[in-house]
């Protein structure tokens, strides 16, 4: 079950049971085309995760975008409030 939704410049990314909002800053390793993408903006999920815990945030972008959490670099992750 996809967990958030990222709103981007171009659009957004809208996925299953909303809650907790968090602002993210990731990169995101692909495969085809190889190379960087870079995604920004608000990120709503259905839990609270602990503390700012970049691993569990890599692994929640990673279950969505159906890739290896390696594939994932968290470079910024906060609660909205």
């Amino acid at each position: 079950m996809r967990l958030f939704t990222v709103h981007t410049g171009v659009g957004s990314l809208v996925c299953g049971a909303m809650g907790i909002k968090y602002y993210t800053h990731f990169l995101l390793q692909e495969r085809a085309p190889k190379g960087m993408s870079e995604f920004r903006g608000v990120v709503e999920v259905n839990r609270i995760l602990p503390g700012n815990d970049l691993k569990e945030a890599a692994s929640v972008l990673a279950k969505n975008f159906e890739c290896d959490t390696k594939d994932i670099k968290v470079l910024q992750w906060s609660r909205l409030h």
